[in-house]
């Protein structure tokens, strides 16, 4: 089987996809590059000759420049500052890798647990099978909620294989 993993690369390729079309872009943004990887991405809406901040993403990485998370940041007008807001967790294992998203908690200065996850299995070239599970609150177990196959002729956009 293969191993499927988001690198480095595949973030770096998917910044410069989001800035080539300048003309007819709806947002501008700002990548922070150190050491050939970007950290943090801005994203500006884009409306006439102005913009306003939007979005940041924030990306970390594990010791084989695999992305392990992105945070989501969002402006505050008011207080002129970057809030936290979500975050996608990447795990990986030999079958593919599960993502989940967990929203901040402002109350306990924290991510939430997760109350649901997707789990992403390469099973052919250019065949992706991808299961969902939400937390079912009575019993406290994730169950199986969807589950899809998508194919593309190029998932090297998505997904870098090792």
């Amino acid at each position: 089987m293969m191993n499927t993993i988001i690198t480095v690369t595949t973030i770096m390729s998917m910044y410069m996809n989001l800035t080539t079309d300048v003309e007819n872009n709806k947002h501008c943004y700002n990548a922070e590059i150190e050491n050939g990887r970007i950290n943090a991405i801005e994203v500006y809406d884009k409306k006439g000759e102005y913009i306003t901040a939007s979005l940041k993403r924030l990306y970390t990485y594990d010791e084989e420049n695999r992305l392990v998370m992105r945070e989501t940041l969002k402006w505050n007008k008011e207080t002129m500052s970057w809030e936290k807001h979500s975050c996608l967790c990447y795990n990986y294992n030999p079958e593919g890798y599960t993502i989940e998203k967990r929203f901040w908690n402002e109350t306990k200065h924290d991510y939430a647990e997760a109350k649901e996850y997707s789990h992403y299995m390469v099973l052919m070239d250019n065949v992706l099978a991808v299961n969902s599970y939400k937390l079912d609150e009575n019993s406290g177990e994730f169950a199986l909620a969807d589950n899809m196959l998508v194919m593309t002729s190029d998932t090297n956009k998505l997904l870098v294989e090792d």
